[in-house]
């Protein structure tokens, strides 16, 4: 049975959050927590009744999973061990699963510094360092 192990079809802690969802209970934010400390951060966001949190854990590929968030916004918090890549994937799928919001926060980045400067010469806005950035569904026009 070893290579044909059962696999959730929820990641970490989605179970928990799926059934709050069910019972018309959903949290005011969902965070998607990543990397070396996700298991304990998701522990402390789901102490709070007005928080879940899931994790992604290492190696898994965000589309095997099911998200749970529809009408959640959503809160990845990134620790910069995943790559770029991984986390627009991840934004797509939560997306697709009806979150209202996704916000990439890279957690190691100091927002106390500045974001980029300009340069004058040619005109061009150069960013120094990663920034909290918020996506939301594409809207459709009904127009027939």
């Amino acid at each position: 049975m070893g290579a044909n192990l059962i696999k959730s079809k929820y990641a970490a802690y989605g179970k928990v959050l799926a059934d709050r969802q069910r019972w018309n209970n959903p949290p005011m934010f969902v965070f998607i927590c990543l990397g070396v400390a996700a298991f304990r951060q998701a522990q402390n966001h789901n102490k709070d009744r007005d928080k879940a949190a899931m994790i992604l854990t290492p190696g898994q590929d965000p589309k095997s999973v099911l998200w749970p968030v529809a009408g959640c916004p959503v809160v990845i918090e990134w620790d910069g061990s995943a790559s770029s890549a991984l986390i627009i994937e991840l934004v797509k799928c939560l997306l697709r699963a009806l979150a209202i919001s996704v916000t990439v926060w890279p957690t190691w980045e100091d927002f106390n510094t500045p974001a980029g400067y300009y340069d004058s010469a040619p005109p061009v806005w150069v960013q120094t360092r990663e920034m909290i950035r918020t996506y939301y569904p594409k809207v459709v026009s009904n127009v027939a």
